[in-house]
């Protein structure tokens, strides 16, 4: 026999309007609206009973909408599993919108007791099993046959509750007719039961009124979170063509049996091996500058290619002119040419001298280049005379600060004429023996700049610097350089992430973050998706996909993409392990089971070979997590005793087990007996 409190809370899955149609008074109107959560969420399957005459007159669509016909004085009574209740007064308006709370009522659950009970049903206790992402619910339901009559229709409705997110999932409902409303259905509708919303759900009572029924449920739905905490509730409605009979809401099931939320594994994140994949070297257009400088004797504007370097140094500027020329992918922009003249002698003179050096270089320099390319550039030219202060400078270079402050004595005292400092710099005694032969000569030249943009590939300081300063202007190759010269993950990572922010695409890129993040522990279950429709996917991407999607319980995924892998080293072991987290224990008990003694035992109890389970369980180490599924184990085969043993030395070496266990349908049993005993 079984007891339970009542709660008033129900939902009658997908009933519409199926009563009687009685004459409708004049005030009665059509009141539409949509009925939601506390957050703005449609709610679906919401019942709407009239609250005057209590009688259900519809129900919520898919998006929380409702259309039902009532007085216009009338008032609302929005009832749905989960909820509290809400009376709404119509006062004639059309549209009436709810927002129906979470129900802070605690249901009852269901209780075994020796008592046979006639005024109610009574549905079986039962486990949430979990396969993958599937939940299972099998269970069944005794209807007394004092309360229930054959003129009358039960509806039963269960649903698997996210105590975790506050969501409710509802399962198919079954629909119980009595003999006599199953032909007044079939006469409502005009023979056509096709037309009744709830007609594939329906079972006619066969058995004889002077016995109870016991109906059969089993179904299964789709979780997206199966590592949060759950519960099945189940709503049970009886009703006539005139009111309804009877509601009532149980609890069948606590938390869910998954033995396999302890399997141990370790899949590494796997970067891009194929070459294939790496992004190609792409050239950047980069402005590059070269200089030459070319030295001329005393009082000659004519180049002497005989003199110190002039030869190799002019010959390196045409070489290069020529190169820039030849380049496809570089454009000479500007040449610019500055002739310099020895401050010894009158100045104006010397200037003239330095603008006739220039000329003439310049003359030597451009035959070498095409009329195009002399069309094309920007020529800047400047002459000037070397002040005496930049031999003062040299001396001061090479240690002879004696005589550099001779000079600069009288830089100080002629400031603003050059003349008058040459004059009285010739009669200093060191002037001839080591300011013309040694100084003087450094001073006589032409120096010329080129500057020309060209495509080319960048060095790695360069693209180093370009990270620093302007990482959006680097390409995926250089970005993909840079993340191979990063000493460390953090580095990598930090790398990674900017390319992606860059180019959102960079497929390598985002599987080799994800590497990175299922390294640390932290993998993203989104991270790749995007990426998987592309024609062409490497294997460690979709790998990294299936150990992220299993880190947060997508196992049907995760086992679907697991089939595209190659069967081979880590690619074999995520697909074994993406096949028995989502429910395909047989086709790999085996290879799972000789990785380990502990997988093993959670490998049988999760197939229910419960005494083989038992059998291995006793001779595991003394862990925590070992002395849980002792737990687990010994609780399967009713030894209990020992159960309640190895849970708490479970909690006592690992206090956060406890938390596990408040959501374990294997052990909340033992966890009530632990917490009654405590206190």
């Amino acid at each position: 026999m079984l007891s339970f409190n009542k709660f008033r809370s129900c939902c009658v899955a997908g009933a519409l309007l199926w009563f009687v149609t009685l004459p409708l008074s004049a005030r009665d109107i059509n009141v539409r609206g949509t009925v939601t959560n506390v957050e703005d969420e449609p709610l679906y399957r919401v019942s709407i009973y009239n609250a005057t005459t209590n009688k259900l007159i519809g129900t919520t669509n898919e998006d929380g909408k409702y259309l039902v016909k009532i007085d216009a004085e009338g008032e609302l009574l929005f009832s749905s599993l989960g909820y509290e209740e809400k009376r709404v007064a119509v006062r004639g308006e059309l549209t009436v919108d709810v927002e129906l709370a979470p129900s802070a009522v605690a249901l009852e659950e269901v209780v075994v007791s020796a008592k046979r009970i006639t005024d109610n049903v009574v549905p079986e206790p039962t486990d949430i099993e979990v396969k993958g992402n599937y939940f299972h619910i099998k269970t069944r339901v005794k209807i007394p046959k004092e309360l229930f009559s054959t003129d009358a229709r039960m509806i039963i409705q269960p649903g698997i509750y996210n105590v975790t997110r506050g969501q409710m999932i509802f399962l198919e409902p079954l629909v119980f007719d009595g003999k006599e409303y199953a032909i007044t259905q079939e006469r409502m509708y005009d023979y056509d039961t096709r037309q009744d919303p709830l007609s594939r759900y329906v079972q006619i009572k066969s058995t004889s009124s002077r016995r109870d029924d016991l109906v059969g449920y089993n179904d299964s739905t789709y979780v997206e979170n199966p590592k949060d905490d759950f519960r099945c509730d189940m709503m049970v409605a009886m009703e006539n063509y005139n009111r309804v009979l009877y509601r009532d809401t149980f609890v069948i099931a606590r938390g869910v049996v998954n033995p396999l939320r302890f399997l141990e594994y370790e899949i590494p994140g796997s970067a891009v091996k194929n070459e294939r994949f790496f992004p190609q070297p792409e050239m950047q257009l980069r402005d590059t500058r070269g200089d030459v400088n070319l030295t001329f004797r005393v009082n000659q504007s004519r180049l002497n290619l005989d003199d110190g370097d002039n030869r190799e140094e002019l010959q390196r500027l045409v070489s290069r002119l020529h190169e820039v020329e030849n380049d496809p992918n570089s454009r000479l922009k500007s040449f610019s040419i500055a002739g310099t003249a020895s401050p010894d002698g009158n100045y104006e003179k010397n200037l003239q001298l330095a603008e006739r050096r220039m000329e003439s270089a310049m003359e030597l320099v451009l035959k070498e280049v095409s009329e195009s390319t002399r069309r094309q550039i920007e020529i800047g030219t400047e002459a000037s005379v070397e002040p005496w202060s930049q031999v003062v400078a040299l001396l001061r270079a090479d240690g002879k600060n004696q005589e550099a402050d001779a000079i600069q004595a009288i830089i100080d005292k002629y400031p603003d004429n050059p003349n008058r400092q040459w004059r009285n710099v010739v009669s200093l005694p060191f002037y001839r023996p080591m300011i013309t032969g040694e100084y003087l000569p450094r001073l006589r030249r032409v120096s010329y700049e080129l500057l020309f943009s060209q495509y080319r590939y960048l060095t790695d300081d360069e693209i180093k610097s370009l990270y620093q300063t302007r990482s959006s202007e680097l390409n995926r190759n250089e970005f993909w350089r840079l993340y191979n010269l990063a000493a460390t993950p953090a580095e990598r990572k930090a790398i990674c992430q900017r390319a992606l922010e860059v180019y959102p695409k960079f497929l390598v890129a985002a599987t080799d973050l994800a590497a990175i993040l299922i390294d640390e522990g932290k993998p993203d279950a989104e991270l790749l998706v995007p990426y998987l429709d592309q024609p062409e996917v490497p294997d460690e991407t979709r790998l990294n996909q299936v150990v992220a999607w299993m880190s947060v319980g997508k196992y049907a995924k995760a086992d679907s993409l697991a089939a595209e892998l190659p069967d081979s080293g880590s690619y074999h072991k995520a697909k074994i392990y993406a096949a028995a987290m989502n429910g395909r224990y047989d086709e790999v008990i085996q290879e799972i089971s000789a990785e380990s003694p502990f997988n093993e035992v959670l490998m049988l109890l999760a197939i229910k070979a419960n005494d083989q389970a038992w059998a291995k369980a006793k001779l595991l180490g003394n862990s925590a997590r070992e002395n849980y599924i002792k737990a687990v184990a010994a609780n399967r085969v009713d030894e209990v005793v020992l159960a309640l043993s190895y849970l708490e030395t479970a909690f006592k070496k690992d206090p956060s087990l406890r938390d596990v266990a408040s959501v374990d349908g294997d052990v909340l049993d033992l966890l009530q007996q632990n917490e009654d005993e405590e206190e």
